[in-house]
């Protein structure tokens, strides 16, 4: 699997959170970036791809609300995990949910998690495999021959 499909992002303000979560995720092969803040998630965002983001709901600084904002951008299109705590209702209703793949609350599964970051993982995978597929038709396959046949 290409290293972008493997690369996992890890926002939370918890050191130990973090480390629990990215010893989880390492032992299933995936590659981790973790961010102390919203702002240091940010930052990785703007130069790397995720197959997945782990994403703590409630941070100082940058929250989970501006960092979803993030994702909105073209091209950004990885699945988000939200990190639970006792989430303020406020705050999820008011959540993008077209990018939330799932959530996870803490206290959690090791094996709960690790399931569905490969899961998500899968996704993505697939998506950017469909994406090409539809690329390279668009370039020279069948559709550019039928266009160039019948669209003058």
């Amino acid at each position: 699997m290409p290293e972008r499909l493997r690369r996992v992002l890890i926002a939370d303000d918890d050191a130990d959170i973090r480390a629990m979560l990215g010893s989880i995720v390492r032992r299933r092969e995936m590659i981790v970036d973790e961010a102390a803040n919203g702002r240091e998630a940010l930052e990785l965002l703007k130069n790397n791809a995720y197959a997945v983001i782990l994403l703590d709901l409630l941070m100082p600084d940058v929250d989970a609300l501006a960092v979803l904002e993030a994702l909105r951008a073209p091209g950004s299109g990885s699945p988000v995990v939200l990190v639970i705590t006792g989430p303020d209702r406020s705050i999820v209703e008011r959540l993008d949910t077209q990018r939330i793949h799932g959530a996870i609350r803490k206290p959690f599964d090791p094996e709960e998690v690790a399931d569905l970051v490969v899961a998500c993982a899968e996704i993505r995978g697939r998506i950017a495999f469909e994406t090409m597929a539809i690329s390279a038709m668009i370039a020279g396959g069948p559709l550019l021959a039928w266009l160039n046949r019948f669209g003058g």
